[in-house]
């Protein structure tokens, strides 16, 4: 399970679409499930800090990849 948090502008590259506040989950792929705005920080398979929106959120913890907001150790 990889680190998440409720999203941290300070945690990404600064001037990225990510620090900006955007879904960096959905960015380059098919933005048609991409609720916009984002509500989470996690942490990618590469240890690089990613952005989802609430959509992106629910689809990561469905998979098994991040917990909940609220629910880590």
């Amino acid at each position: 399970m990889r680190q998440s948090q409720t999203f941290d502008p300070a945690l990404h590259q600064a001037g990225s679409p990510a620090a900006e506040g955007a879904c960096s989950h959905h960015a380059g792929g098919s933005s048609g499930d991409c609720a916009g705005e984002a509500v989470v920080s996690f942490e990618d398979r590469d240890g690089q800090w990613q952005s989802g929106c609430r959509t992106a959120l629910e689809e990561l913890v469905e998979r098994g990849e991040i917990e909940p907001l609220g629910q880590g150790a």
